[in-house]
Parts: C-alpha cells; sequence; structure tokens
C-alpha cells in the first residue's frame, strides 16, 4: 500500500501528540494513566512519577517463574523496556505504524515487535504470560481471551489492566472501554482462574483530571485565538469553514471543552480494574 493510501488511525495520532507533549514537557515516554497513591498531589509534574507508580504496580504483580511475557499493544514500547532491563523475555504486538516505528527505536533487536493486530497474530511462540494494558478495550473481548490461551504456555497467565464502562445508556462524554457486565459474562466462558482483582478507578482518575484540566486551561483558549485570526486575515475561509464543518466543530467544542471529562465523571461512569489470571 502506498503512503497516499494508507489510512492512519485517529487514536494512534491522538497517542503520538501524547508521546510529544509527555517526552518534551515531563520527560516520560509512558502512554499509560497514573496512579496517584499515597497520596501524591494532583499536578502536571507528578503525572511522569504517577505513571512510574502504575508500571511498578504491574511490575509487582508479576507471579513469580515468568519469564516469557507478549505486551499485546505496547505503545510507546517504554513498559516492554522496562521489563527487559528486569530480566524478562519480552515480544510485543503492535498494530499500527507510528508507535510500531517508535517501539521498534526503543527496543532495537531485544524484542519481537509484530506488526499486527492482536486478532491476526500468528506465531509458534509460546508465552508465560500474555500482558493487555489499556490495550483490552481496542479488541473483542473473546478474540483476546481465545488467542491469549492459544499463545499461553500450561498454567500460564493473564495480566489484564483496563477501564471499563459502567454507562449502559451511554450518558458519559468519556469514550472508551467494554461494558463492564458483558465483560463479567465472556469471562466465564473462558478456563481461568482470577489469581488477583483490584478497583483502581480512585487512583487513576487523576489522570482524567489532569487531561481535562490541558484541554481548559491550553488547548481551549489555542482554538479560539486560531479562530479568531482565522476570521481576522481570512473572513470568507472562517465562514466557509465554520458552516462546512459545523457539526464536526461542535462535537470537538462538546466533547473537550464543557469540563465533563473529568475524575467525577470518569468514577460515574468507568471501573478501571486490575486483574491477573491463571489458565486452569
Amino acid at each position: 500500500m502506498s503512503k497516499h493510501n494508507r489510512k492512519i488511525d485517529s487514536k494512534e495520532v491522538g497517542l503520538e501528540i501524547g508521546l510529544i507533549l509527555s517526552k518534551y514537557f515531563l520527560d516520560t515516554e509512558y502512554l499509560h494513566y497514573g496512579l496517584f497513591k499515597d497520596h501524591l498531589p494532583v499536578e502536571v509534574k507528578n503525572l511522569a512519577q504517577a505513571q512510574i507508580n502504575y508500571a511498578e504496580f504491574l511490575k509487582s504483580n508479576i507471579p513469580a517463574g515468568v519469564r516469557y511475557i507478549l505486551d499485546v499493544g505496547c505503545g510507546s514500547g517504554r513498559f516492554a523496556l522496562e521489563l527487559i532491563n528486569a530480566g524478562y523475555n519480552v515480544d510485543c504486538v503492535s498494530p499500527g505504524t507510528i508507535l510500531t516505528e517508535h517501539a521498534k527505536k526503543l527496543l532495537g533487536d531485544r524484542s519481537q515487535i509484530f506488526n499486527c493486530k492482536f486478532e491476526n497474530l500468528t506465531t509458534e511462540k509460546k508465552y508465560d504470560m500474555i500482558l493487555f494494558s489499556e490495550s483490552f478495550q481496542y479488541i473483542n473481548m473473546d478474540a483476546s481471551f481465545t488467542n491469549a490461551i492459544k499463545f499461553l504456555n500450561p498454567g500460564g497467565y493473564i495480566m489484564l489492566c483496563d477501564f471499563f464502562k459502567t454507562d449502559p445508556e451511554n450518558k458519559s462524554m468519556l469514550g472508551g472501554g467494554h461494558d463492564y457486565n458483558e465483560f463479567l459474562n465472556v469471562l466465564k466462558k473462558y478456563p481461568l482462574t482470577t489469581v488477583k482483582e483490584q478497583d483502581i478507578t480512585q487512583e487513576t482518575a487523576p489522570t482524567i483530571d489532569l487531561v481535562n484540566k490541558l484541554s481548559m486551561e491550553v488547548l481551549q483558549p489555542i482554538y479560539r485565538l486560531l479562530f479568531l485570526l482565522l476570521e481576522d486575515r481570512f473572513p470568507l475561509v472562517a465562514k466557509f469553514v465554520k458552516w462546512k464543518y459545523k457539526k464536526k466543530l461542535l462535537k470537538i467544542e462538546n466533547k473537550h471543552f464543557k469540563g465533563e471529562r473529568n475524575g467525577a465523571n470518569f468514577m460515574k461512569y468507568k471501573k478501571y480494574m486490575f486483574y491477573l489470571f491463571k489458565l486452569k
């Protein structure tokens, strides 16, 4: 497929922008939520530490005896590198293009990166643990469990850390996440024992407050200033853009600039869960 015909996933572009901002302002390459524990103040300068807390939390729950890990949806590859440096053998699944290139540069030949969707993964390799860190929400649940079990060694583990929606009427402005009750029903179909289950919604929700603050105090003023400049310099173009993209612009403003995508609503409409499953 040529460059001109290649489709770029908007979600991946969003993650890449987040990575650029995080590297520049916070000196971190993690793309996951932060874990605000031990009364860590909810401030932008503490987000990097909160993300380290999250990574350490995952590492601390890796069972003894695990050596080979498959990181599904490895993002920037930063956590995979952390695991490799801790002595684990880690391969990655990365379906996109932009983040895959970043992960390849970061990991080099220390990890095999499968550039495909997890549903389409083909390999003869087996692993002691399959990791879904904020990637489970992007994959069909049955496909996630079926493939994970297929690539696990006997008695292997699935570590799943992600948020789910608990909003059946879809009132929340916060997108993403599988339906939690549906997840619990799907889980019953598979030969898995729950080793550990922990609700970390309260500790991860402050991340949304920081993102909301960025939207309201940085992105919204820039958005308005750009339109003011466009209206001043090119009034006809501004008028056309507002007419042509009226619905899209209104959707952006309602979604990002109303202040409803905050930690309180995250706790109201979402459930961030950690699970460690063992294959029976």
